[in-house]
């Protein structure tokens, strides 16, 4: 994500991304929790079970810890 790569003929320029990989991989694993959330509360509203509730509970504890992440390393900035 850092090199940005673009070429046009023999030149190569670099972009750098706004964010360090580290940081870019916490906020699209957030994406991803916050994602499975929404669609695990549309499962829940059919199950019996309470599989899907459970699976909310742990999504949510996991986005919380990335989130707080997050906010630590782009409060560093």
């Amino acid at each position: 994500m850092q090199d940005n790569r673009t070429g046009s003929g023999t030149g190569t320029s670099v972009a750098e991304s706004p964010v360090d990989d580290a940081t870019y991989n916490v906020l699209q694993a957030l994406t991803s929790k916050l994602e499975a959330i929404e669609a695990y509360e549309i499962y829940a509203e059919q199950d019996d079970s309470g599989i899907f509730s459970e699976m909310i509970e742990d999504e949510r504890r996991h986005a919380e810890r990335l989130l707080a992440e997050l906010k630590k390393r782009l409060g560093g900035r």
